[in-house]
């Protein structure tokens, strides 16, 4: 298993393998490469700087054997293009619809055509250069040497080396400033020191800073220089917290709901072509002001007992001012369609949960097979929302393709928690440990019925019987933001789907969607890299932790994935099986050999009775070291039986 890249905590979770029924991974870094690079800065309705690329160095001149090599893989690949296409229009034929959406560019990224620089210190739209400043101060990459420690390695022997250590997203951006955009972002850092900051949680889904900027003006006392707070994370979050949007000129407008519209509009199309997108605004104050908000925050926490609402540690909630987008790129992990395939020829469904928008989760899942072409594009696509019917009551309205197809008022989950009588029974344990309970114990001869009782009777058991639903041939998006208003017959119907993807999800969805899983009869394997993610990691059957993840989900997890790899997970899966089925080939290989023995030991032995008759222990021990000696050294050779394939 290690050198298949996978550290198993114990031989037991290798049984867990052969009956893996579920697995919920997540996208960054497991489904993707973890690789992010800023394509595109865009602001206002029409604003768009490409990000110019690396210019790559000049290639040596190739020999023959390179050239023909290289023609030779071309051919091959235009074939599997070809045979793709050929299979793709054959689908598109059988399912009547040859005018399906085809993934292109959705907004002009032409430098030159939109009268923009490709030098980024040339670009004079104060739009673009706020963007600009906002990713290398509200950003907590940075540089530092780090030491790589390899299992076996001795610590003498480890190199230091400088890296940038941060969130991929934070590294993204840092990458953005110095080597695209030429930066010299400690410099920057050092004239417009952080004053306070409230660092990225999965529950906000943002990132705010609070930086002094610098003044050309020695003579501004200190109260009234500028300080600059910004705000940064997911476009559906931050949008609704500003009220004025930078236009193109300069200018700053007033952001009503048709700006706003047009504003997701833009995220959507970014989404739907795969691209991860960050959003950003500001807010200007003087630091007298800044100071009376921050002193008036810890005013009102000295009197408040229990804090009431969102705690943002003083920054305001409201009132920004959009700036703009940045859009991501973190393409998938080559490896990981076939493993996917793989997962699904071996009757184990692979649902994608995620923080990311809901559009750039189907995008990805489309691309590493999570959402296929026979089910998701021939069959279709569910969705529900949360929405008033004509009574003005709240129902949730079913969607195949945007079309409506059922209407379910939300209801309760009635589905009782067997966990949550064994949580029980614990809590009445420790209470009894500790003193604050009398154990109730039962008269002697109760014990004693009750012990003869189950020598002849299955004990009762507290896990209620399930049994496995049936898959309906759709795939499905659900939203983070509506899983808290489904009840049974919606987990029912969303977990029946045989594709899945959960978008804008947050740690605490995620350990709810492990457990209903769990209560319709599924064996889950759950990957997780933060700390959050312990709850999950540890409540799922089989928890799978990152190499590049925190302490405590490794501590959580059951295997640790040292290369952060969805594909490392099917491998496991596939040695897990093979010992299964060779344990089984060694079972049924000695079972009728070893009443064989018996039966020739038991004659062998008449002869020798005369002599072992005075002493059994030595007729025992002749059998069995006679039927280790025979069948069981040979069936050891099944055990090394190397080949299965999901």
């Amino acid at each position: 298993m290690y050198r298949q890249r996978v550290l198993v905590k114990s031989l037991q979770i290798v049984e867990t393998f052969n009956s893996v029924s579920v697995i919920a991974t997540d996208k960054t870094g497991t489904l993707t490469q973890n690789k992010m690079t800023i394509t595109h800065l865009l602001w206002d309705t029409h604003g768009v700087y490409k990000v110019p690329l690396i210019q790559a160095e000049p290639a040596k001149p190739e020999t023959l054997l390179q050239t023909i090599r290289r023609l030779s893989s071309g051919a091959f690949e235009t074939a599997r293009r070809l045979s793709v296409g050929a299979a793709t229009m054959v689908r598109k034929l059988s399912s009547g619809n040859l005018n399906q959406p085809q993934r292109m560019p959705s907004f002009n990224d032409d430098n030159e055509r939109n009268n923009i620089p490709n030098e980024a210190s040339e670009v004079r739209i104060q739009a673009f250069r706020d963007l600009l400043l906002g990713a290398a101060i509200c950003n907590n990459a940075e540089k530092q040497m780090v030491q790589d420690a390899q299992i076996g390695q001795d610590v003498s022997e480890m190199k230091s080396e400088l890296r940038i250590v941060g969130d991929a997203a934070d590294t993204a951006l840092y990458n953005l400033c110095v080597d695209r955009c030429f930066v010299d972002i400690e410099k920057v850092r050092n004239l417009n020191p952080r004053l306070k900051v409230l660092p990225f949680n999965s529950a906000n889904k943002f990132m705010i800073s609070a930086n002094q900027l610098e003044t050309m003006d020695s003579s501004i006392p200190e109260k009234d220089r500028i300080v600059l707070v910004i705000l940064k994370g997911a476009p559906d979050i931050v949008i609704q917290r500003c009220s004025t949007y930078k236009k193109n000129n300069d200018d700053v407008a007033p952001l009503d709901d048709v700006m706003k519209r047009t504003l997701f509009n833009r995220q959507e199309d970014l989404g739907k072509n795969g691209y991860r997108v960050i959003a950003m605004c500001q807010q200007r104050f003087t630091r007298q002001e800044y100071d009376d908000m921050m002193q008036s925050y810890k005013e009102k926490q000295r009197f408040q007992s229990s804090q009431q609402g969102e705690d943002l540690n003083g920054f305001p909630s409201n009132d920004y001012c959009f700036i703009g987008l940045f859009s991501l790129l973190d393409p998938p992990r080559p490896e990981v369609p076939d493993a996917v395939l793989k997962a699904r020829r071996a009757q184990i469904r692979v649902a994608m949960v995620t923080g990311d928008h809901p559009t750039t989760a189907k995008s990805i899942a489309k691309q590493v097979n999570i959402l296929t072409t026979e089910i998701a594009d021939i069959n279709g696509v569910d969705t529900f929302k949360l929405e008033d019917n004509a009574n003005g009551q709240p129902v949730l309205n079913l969607y195949r393709n945007d079309k409506l197809i059922q209407q379910h008022e939300p209801g309760e989950v009635a589905r009782t928690d067997s966990l949550s009588k064994n949580a029980k029974e614990m809590i009445k344990t420790a209470s009894i440990d500790a003193g604050d309970l009398e154990p109730e114990e039962p008269p002697w001869y109760k014990r004693a019925w009750f012990t003869c009782r189950n020598q002849f009777k299955e004990p009762k058991t507290d896990v209620e019987p399930t049994e496995k639903m049936e898959y309906i041939p759709y795939a499905i998006v659900v939203a983070g933001a509506e899983i808290n208003h489904m009840d049974d017959f919606m987990w029912d119907w969303v977990l029946s789907h045989q594709e899945l993807v959960f978008a804008r999800t947050t740690p605490e969805q995620k350990l709810r969607i492990v457990t209903e899983f769990q209560r319709r009869a599924e064996v889950v394997a759950v990957t997780g890299d933060g700390t959050n993610d312990a709850p999950a990691l540890k409540c799922a059957h089989l928890g799978v932790a990152m190499q590049s993840g925190t302490e405590v989900s490794k501590e959580a997890g059951d295997m640790i994935l040292l290369d952060n790899n969805f594909a490392s997970i099917i491998q496991a899966i596939e040695t897990g099986r093979l010992l299964s089925d060779n344990l089984k080939k060694v079972a049924i290989y000695l079972l009728p050999g070893g009443i064989f023995i018996i039966l020739r030991s038991s004659r062998l032995s008449i002869s020798f009775f005369r002599f072992l008759v005075s002493n059994l222990a030595s007729l025992l021990q002749f059998m069995v070291w006679y039927a280790i000696g025979s069948d069981c050294f040979f069936s050891c050779s099944l055990l090394y039986d190397k080949w299965y394939v999901l």
